[in-house]
């Protein structure tokens, strides 16, 4: 196994490694200076175990993590990869303790992880995986040492004090960046959920994106991975999305207007060519109606989701139809197929859907829309059921789809 870098402890912001020069952003277009950037901050972390394994959590290695002894690595630097869950190797719950009962200082002089915010968020996401409340409250007081004067020093800049706030104070921290929330967003750690305000932080990553690009200073590989993966992920989300948003009535509006499509719902008499037998396509399950939107959303919503499960409620055992990360919304199919199912029938189930959705912490601030496909056609039922289920608490949206005319049972 290679030998780690020497004297390398400084994990994700290691000044030796800010040598990275920038290209005249005027002359590189977005893209190619993403390809840049990650050329050379894949050069730069060749070398180093923490910096590998980072751009290998953030997927961003072609390789994979580069040979080192873990062993041999000092106990902060096991301690922050193994942090970072990319590697087979942990520590033990007496090393994390070990680590986290060493003083920010020795004799004046600052231990590697005190400016090193990279690393410790690392730290952070061992420990919480540890899920011990003896080791959570050491890393408290640990992080108690030494973080508070960093964020109000000068030794951070602006995208290294947002992590710091991010490790002080999870829930409730305010970030000056747009880089740091997008980077928390799109990790599924601290998920965005107006997606309106979720643009207007794109707009303003990009922004940041150039301006480091252009700094005179150097740069930190961790960082400059950093925004690469979120540059990733905003082109995937703008991708995702037109790039004016889709808002929660823009998603109601599209739902509403599949009936216009289904005038051309194959439904035949007779066959269209030669020898070919008539073809019908027959809808007759929810499971066919939520097969016909994932068809429909897949092309716009490519983080679409089907079938989920949620945590148990005592013996039931919730399962969502579709859900939609980027607009956080859950679609629930119903399907009525004739005068047997009552739409009273519905509502209640609705009803209960909604309160077994909101008892996931994961799905708790969800916006949930109802899609009933109607086979009797019972138009003249519609605005009143739409009317009973706007009143359920947690649903934000009601469409109903009434089977073609053409099709029969």
């Amino acid at each position: 196994m290679a030998e780690p870098a020497s004297g390398l402890e400084r994990l994700g912001d290691d000044r030796k490694d800010r040598a990275i020069p920038m290209v005249p952003v005027e002359k590189e277009n977005a893209y190619q200076l993403r390809e840049y950037l990650h050329r050379k901050v894949s050069e730069s972390a060749h070398a180093d175990p923490f910096k590998s394994s980072f751009l290998c959590f953030l997927g961003l290695s072609r390789d994979g993590v580069s040979s080192f002894d873990f062993a041999m690595l000092s106990l902060y630097q096991r301690c922050s990869i193994a942090g970072l869950g990319v590697l087979d190797e942990t520590v033990s719950t007496l090393d994390v303790s070990r680590l986290l009962g060493q003083a920010a200082k020795i004799d004046s002089t600052p231990r590697p992880w005190v400016s090193d915010m990279f690393g410790v968020m690392a730290v952070k996401w061992l420990v919480g995986q540890m899920n011990n409340a003896r080791i959570a409250r050491e890393f408290e007081n640990w992080i108690s040492g030494f973080l508070a004067q960093q964020i109000s020093s000068d030794h951070l800049n602006l995208f290294e004090k947002d992590i710091a706030a991010y490790i002080r104070s999870s829930d409730s921290a305010v970030y000056a960046s747009a880089c740091v929330p997008l980077f928390l967003h799109y990790r599924r750690i601290r998920r965005i959920d107006d997606h309106q305000l979720r643009l207007s932080l794109i707009g303003c990553f990009m922004a940041e994106f150039r301006a480091q690009a252009q700094a005179q200073e150097d740069n930190s590989t961790a960082l400059l991975s950093l925004m690469v993966y979120v540059f990733d992920q905003v082109n995937q989300d703008v991708a995702v999305v037109p790039p004016k948003g889709w808002s929660l009535n823009d998603l109601l509006g599209f739902l509403e207007h599949i009936p216009v499509g289904l005038k051309r719902w194959t439904w035949e008499d007779a066959g269209r060519t030669r020898g070919a037998e008539p073809v019908k396509w027959q809808v007759e399950n929810e499971y066919h109606v939520q097969n016909l939107l994932y068809v429909l959303l897949a092309p716009i919503f490519n983080d679409i989701a089907d079938e989920v499960n949620l945590q148990p409620v005592g013996q039931k055992n919730p399962r969502i139809d579709l859900y939609l990360p980027s607009l956080h919304t859950i679609i629930e199919v119903k399907y009525r197929k004739d005068e047997k199912k009552s739409f009273q029938a519905l509502i209640g189930e609705i009803a209960e859907d909604a309160s077994l959705y909101r008892a996931d912490t994961n799905y708790k601030g969800a916006r949930i829309v109802i899609f009933l496909w109607d086979c009797t056609r019972a138009t003249q039922e519609h605005a009143k059921f739409k009317e009973g289920v706007s009143k359920i608490d947690g649903i934000d949206g009601c469409v109903i789809t009434s089977a073609p005319s053409t099709m029969s049972w």
